[in-house]
């Protein structure tokens, strides 16, 4: 302990993971109530975006934030690692994969979408959906695989990089 200084702070680990395990439990009560929200929301006001874009913002951002607070502690490369080991597929192939899955969804949506509302017949509603799908494909496939795939690289090599950096840092002090 030091008059001037910091003193060194001594925690008390099983304060630390019941503390973590409270905090997670919150997390996913928040998810429920989202999910649930959007649930009774699509129920009530059928399939629209504005009743639910609230609910929608706030699982967006939590992505976004556990993403870049993982990167920014070194924690995500350790994720990753861990996740390599037990699987068969690596995290940055799983990652490419939903990408794509997202750019064919979306293309399908997109098709069924011109189909349904534009065509007049039958023949030209097969015209429509596969004009809208092989476009949307060629459009929206390399967008969401780059996106997907080079923010998690990104994140990545941030998360390798700040993790160095504590290595690093723990050693001056030793």
């Amino acid at each position: 302990m030091s008059f001037f200084g910091r003193a060194t702070k001594v925690e008390d680990e099983r304060i630390l993971h019941t503390q973590n395990k409270i905090y997670r439990e919150i997390y996913y009560l928040v998810l429920a109530i989202c999910l649930v929200s959007i649930g009774f929301k699509i129920y009530h006001y059928g399939y629209r975006v504005g009743p639910i874009s609230t609910e929608l913002v706030i699982l967006f951002l939590q992505g976004i934030y556990y993403t870049i607070r993982g990167s920014s502690l070194g924690v995500l490369s350790d994720e990753v690692e861990m996740h390599d080991r037990k699987s068969k597929v690596p995290m940055k192939w799983k990652t490419l994969y939903f990408g794509l899955a997202g750019g064919v969804i979306f293309s399908i949506f997109l098709g069924l979408n011109s189909a349904l509302n534009y065509a007049d017949s039958t023949p030209q509603a097969y015209y429509y959906f596969f004009m809208v799908f092989f476009v949307s494909l060629m459009i929206y496939i390399p967008f969401l695989a780059l996106l997907s795939g080079g923010t998690f690289i990104a994140a990545l090599k941030r998360s390798e990089k700040a993790a160095e950096k504590e290595l690093h840092e723990d050693d001056e002090e030793r």
